[in-house]
């Protein structure tokens, strides 16, 4: 854990000369997304398949999620030392200065945050009944189906109820494939020219630009939509059993991070002007257009509400594993856990055997002093 640490704190220094362009940080940040990812496909082929040695399997994912984590942490020195000479020197914007590692740190506190709810906290239990948790009694097929049916599809809130499906499905999956978007975006727009290739993203009605505007106000509207609809179930359940099922600080905080996220773009297009392709921002291109006559009043509050929706954004991913959102997460691990009958089966007689044995116990010593 020190050598890490030390070699990321000679590069951020290293960076703080403005010597050193931003192409190693980015590299070293796709590398180890790519590790973290065969780590999942690693962990992945554990949980849902019999395929492949136990042990194998364990020694390559404990080893890809360290060795990616550990670069992913090295990546925000780096990057963070670039961005911060960069806005030193006159280069960039104060905006995207404080951007560029702002972003980063909120996703290892996200992971962080993540990491502590699911792993730490469970570590008592997981330590308890480890030796019942086993490759030979776990049961694949289960867990596969359980994953489609529960986490993907979310089948048993459907048949709850279809309303809260619905809107749960617009928050759960927008805000999911929102964030895979930006994160897939932030490579593509800044790692792309850092290796000193072509800036797509500066090319006007570039179609590569184009579908990630189309995919960003989208996945964003599913999320408003959801909230929309959440707010207008809260207070129909007002005063009723099933408010316990409702999140409405988290609601109304997502809620106003994506409106704000379209007035950006609203502003972005009453500022910068419309071009052939600024249809594809579907929600802020209506919005400006709603805004009519009135539509030159959005340059003023641009830079306001950039950072409103940038550093509300970024609070908002560290505030998901902080509060009740994180239901999101447990709960579909808790059904994938419940779905393995043999391990809850070996579990219960365990359990069972040691409460009689504290029994026998009892009624043992209770004879000896008669």
């Amino acid at each position: 854990m020190f050598l890490p640490l030390v070699v990321g704190i000679a590069i951020f220094t290293l960076k703080l000369s403005g010597q050193f362009g931003a192409g190693s940080g980015y590299g070293l940040l796709l590398v180890s997304v790519c590790l973290i990812a065969a780590g999942a496909v690693a962990t992945a082929l554990l949980i849902f398949t019999s395929k492949f040695s136990t042990e194998s399997l364990t020694g390559a994912l404990r080893w890809l999620f360290w060795a990616g984590g550990w670069l992913y942490v090295i990546s925000v020195f780096d990057l963070s030392g670039y961005f911060i000479a960069e806005g030193l020197a006159g280069n960039i914007e104060l905006r995207w200065m404080l951007f560029g590692p702002l972003a980063l740190a909120t996703l290892a506190l996200f992971d962080i945050g993540m990491y502590h709810i699911l792993v730490q906290k469970n570590r008592p239990s997981w330590n308890r009944y480890r030796q019942h948790i086993t490759r030979e009694r776990s049961e694949p097929e289960l867990a596969r189906k359980t994953f489609v049916m529960d986490v993907i599809l979310h089948t048993s809130l459907l048949s709850v109820s279809g309303f809260r499906w619905f809107r749960h499905t617009l928050i759960y999956w927008g805000f999911a494939l929102l964030f895979g978007v930006e994160i897939i975006a932030v490579f593509v727009r800044e790692g792309i020219p850092a290796f000193g290739l072509t800036d797509i993203w500066e090319i006007p009605g570039h179609p590569v630009r184009l579908a990630f505007d189309f995919a960003f106000d989208f996945f964003g509207f599913m999320v408003l939509a959801g909230c929309v609809l959440s707010l207008i179930w809260r207070v129909k359940a007002g005063g009723t059993q099933e408010q316990k099922f409702a999140d409405t600080p988290s609601v109304v905080f997502l809620f106003f991070v994506i409106l704000s996220g379209f007035v950006v773009e609203a502003a972005r297009f009453a500022t910068d002007g419309i071009s052939d392709g600024s249809g594809y921002s579907f929600v802020g291109f209506a919005l400006m257009t709603m805004m009519g006559d009135n539509a030159p009043l959005l340059v003023g509050v641009y830079t306001p509400i950039w950072y409103f929706h940038v550093f509300g954004s970024l609070a908002f991913i560290i505030y998901v594993p902080a509060f009740r959102m994180i239901h999101s997460c447990a709960t579909p691990i808790g059904r994938m856990i419940t779905s393995q009958k043999r391990i809850l089966s070996s579990k219960r007689m365990h359990s069972i055997g040691g409460l009689a044995m504290r029994t026998g116990t009892k009624l043992k010593s209770e004879v000896e002093m008669d």
